[in-house]
């Protein structure tokens, strides 16, 4: 079963927000706006259908359908964990890609629906995604910090199970370590704690959006 960890490992580290920009539309995507392989990072500058094509991949196939796939195949409480975390681990520190890759907010929430959490996801969709990024303040990176916060209150309110919220909570900090290492370990350490707190809330190096997007640093 180890065997199977490694391949899903494998499997999530296949940088298909890197292939799409590289390959059909010649963009190093790790050398251009947030420097990072999402589907966001595609979207805003190599384009929307391949940015869209992107997040359903890493939704849909790498997130949701491999999850239901781990339970199908009847996995035991242990390999099931860890089979989900690989999926994780390996689109936010892909071994293709010299362990770069993506945020993996969307893989995450794959696997948040395919472990049954419809409703926080769909409660923290609404909330957040819409009424706070839409009428309150724009900046998707906050709002994604806000639900990693909101998300296993909502989970003790529904009363999810225990191995469950071990995942959940595996997955959160993942999230968050990707945020604060970034694609750029090192660079953190040269305006410490800066740099290490606006990774965290605000998911780049610095409070201004644009310039980090342009470099202009």
């Amino acid at each position: 079963m180890t065997f199977v960890v490694i391949l899903v490992y494998l499997f999530a580290s296949i940088p298909v927000g890197y292939i799409f920009s590289k390959w059909f539309n010649k963009i190093d995507i790790l050398k251009t706006g947030s420097k990072n392989s999402g589907a966001a990072n595609v979207i805003s500058n190599v384009g929307s259908l391949w940015g869209y094509s992107v997040g359903i991949i890493d939704l849909i196939i790498k997130g949701y359908f491999c999850t239901l796939l781990f339970q199908r195949l009847d996995f035991s409480e242990i390999y099931f964990y860890f089979s989900v975390i690989a999926l994780i681990l390996g689109h936010n520190w892909s071994v293709f890609l010299i362990f770069k890759g993506g945020r993996g907010v969307l893989t995450s929430i794959g696997v948040f629906c395919g472990l049954g959490l419809y409703f926080e996801v769909l409660i923290l969709f609404f909330l957040l995604a819409l009424v706070g990024r839409l009428l309150i303040y724009k900046d998707s990176a906050f709002w994604t910090l806000i639900a990693i916060i909101t998300l296993p209150v909502l989970m003790i309110g529904f009363e999810r199970e225990l191995n469950v919220f071990f995942i959940v909570i595996t997955i959160l900090f993942l999230v968050i370590l990707k945020r604060i290492l970034s694609n750029s370990p090192l660079s953190m350490l040269s305006h410490f704690p800066y740099t290490f707190i606006n990774r965290i809330i605000w998911d780049r190096d610095i409070f201004n959006k644009e310039k980090w997007l342009e470099q202009k640093l």
